[in-house]
């Protein structure tokens, strides 16, 4: 039997050579057809963001590199109605004797396509955004096996003494290679693992409560005021909102597609609990933006600080940004790094500028209301409108119980929030360049055996021709305009930095896990 079969391997979020179960199998017993296929219309509201779209693009184009120096080349296909549909199309013009592939907890026309007519950056504006991007990441399974391999050597050791620090390169940036399977969580050890367990437990979740991604596990928030506010929304995308340790994740969020796990969970908590934005919002923001962008961990992380979750945070629990900005940046590095506009603000201040005295604010350059936001909330005041709310849900969650045993049929929130219109972050042509924060070096290709390819004759080397799936191009210019004004000035400080501690470059320390994270501030507010 063997070298007799013509074996279609189906690559889904497993974009890898090494410890391919299903390439291996195929391999040894025939000839092999890689085949990646992209169908747009099957992702509905849940589209992968532009940053996502990104990192797929080039984590294909370097599968297909690496297929083709073993004479095997990678088969695109843009499927137009279903992935099925093409997949059974492609098996019947090739004489495919088998279909293999590695199983996923997912969804489950056909010529051949370039990268670009997969139409995975939908527009010019988002490609002149991506671009940087391409300073701070190098996508490829390559680099995921090296920067595992540096991990383990010289970062896995410290990872429980300092993996909460925000500000350094104490975790494993490994996340985006994890959700497009450029490496296995396996291979690991086990102290690194625990953190990856987290990002399983979350497929385990969606699998079996699939409705999770649109509403509360616990079904706690149907009834909650949620206040669905634009500028607010607004104010916490751009980081806006007065808190240093706040406004800096979001603004590294924005400029390189992702941010610490720390992080992720003090400015979703930040965006619940003090804005009393809908979740939903903060997750379908984080989908569009994350370079890891990841459903099922995405949606365990928002219910986890929501309080919608058996082990989460409690839906009252109100944790002080300044208070965790002493704690996970106690020397306010990463605030510099991120808000230049309090680069000169002493340590002492630099969590909490609105309590500075004056003469220190004037010798920092900080005019707090003009060059830098006054708290868009104060904390008491959040806490009284949280605690309000709260007892406002528990007494219409009462009164709708009481409805519905007179026979009334009772709507909750989410109908409400569905019929919104979700703000959008959108891009502008021209982007300030920021400075790289990650080192990534190419690893030297290990030699591998040649595969048996698969001659692939007549129409299907033909480009298929399809519309592309566009984003919204509704343009965000204001929210552009500070940022393009805040990377310069961070490009300048870090420029500055690099030259007082006379190195060539100043390169940002950085830090990852997948998702919002179900670890847990340990402050809570009163």
């Amino acid at each position: 039997m063997a070298g007799s079969e013509r074996t279609i391997v189906w690559f889904r979020r497993d974009l890898r050579i090494d410890d391919n179960p299903a390439l291996a199998t195929a391999a040894r017993e025939g000839s092999v057809l890689p085949v990646f296929i992209w169908c747009p219309v099957e992702y509905g509201q849940y589209y992968p963001g532009r940053c996502s779209r990104w990192w797929l693009k080039q984590s294909l184009a370097h599968l297909g590199k690496s297929l083709e120096s073993l004479g095997c080349p990678l088969v695109l296909i843009r499927a137009k109605e279903s992935t099925l549909a093409a997949l059974l199309k492609c098996v019947h013009l090739i004489g495919a004797t088998r279909v293999v592939y590695n199983r996923l907890y997912g969804i489950e026309n056909v010529r051949s396509c370039t990268i670009d007519d997969l139409g995975l950056e939908s527009s010019k504006d988002e490609e002149s955004s991506n671009a940087l991007l391409s300073r701070a990441w190098s996508p490829g399974w390559r680099i995921a096996e090296k920067m595992l391999e540096e991990f383990v050597s010289s970062g896995l050791l410290q990872y429980s003494k300092h993996g909460m620090k925000v500000g350094g390169t104490t975790t494993s940036l490994l996340s985006p290679y994890l959700h497009f399977g450029k490496s296995e969580a396996k291979e690991s050890i086990p102290l690194f693992l625990r953190a990856i367990g987290f990002r399983e437990y979350s497929r385990y979740l969606c699998f079996n409560f699939p409705f999770t991604h649109e509403r509360s596990l616990l079904g706690n928030l149907k009834h909650y005021p949620w206040i669905m506010d634009e500028d607010r929304f607004k104010s916490w995308r751009q980081g806006m909102t007065g808190y240093p340790l706040v406004d800096a994740g979001m603004r590294e969020l924005w400029a390189t597609g992702w941010t610490h796990n720390r992080i992720r969970v003090i400015v979703s908590s930040f965006a619940v609990k003090f804005l009393q934005i809908p979740w939903i919002w903060g997750m379908k923001y984080f989908w569009d933006v994350l370079l890891d962008a990841d459903l099922e961990s995405d949606i365990l992380g928002w219910q986890y600080i929501s309080g919608s979750l058996p082990d989460g945070h409690e839906l009252s629990r109100l944790d002080n940004p300044e208070v965790q900005g002493q704690k996970y940046d106690p020397d306010g590095e990463y605030v510099r790094t991120w808000i230049p506009e309090l680069a000169r603000m002493p340590t002492e201040w630099i969590h909490r500028p609105w309590d500075a005295p004056r003469s220190i604010l004037e010798v920092a350059g900080v005019e707090l209301g003009f060059n830098y936001p006054k708290p868009i909330v104060e904390l008491h005041t959040a806490r009284e409108c949280l605690d309000d709310a709260i007892c406002m849900m528990w007494q219409l969650d009462t009164a709708a119980k009481l409805a519905e045993l007179n026979g009334e049929v009772v709507e909750d929130n989410m109908n409400c929030i569905k019929g919104s219109n979700i703000p959008v972050v959108v891009l502008k042509k021209e982007l300030s360049s920021t400075v790289s924060s990650f080192r990534q070096r190419l690893p030297n290709g290990n030699g591998t055996n040649k595969l048996q390819p698969t001659e692939v004759k007549g129409p299907y080397k033909q480009i298929i021709q399809a519309d592309v799936m566009n984003a919204s191009n509704v343009e965000d210019t204001e929210s552009t305009a500070n940022l393009q004004v805040s990377r310069k000035r961070s490009h300048r400080y870090l420029e500055q930095k690099a030259d007082r501690n006379g190195a060539g470059k100043f390169e940002d320390d950085a830090s990852v896990d997948s998702g919002t994270s179900t670890s847990r501030p340990s402050k809570r507010v009163a």
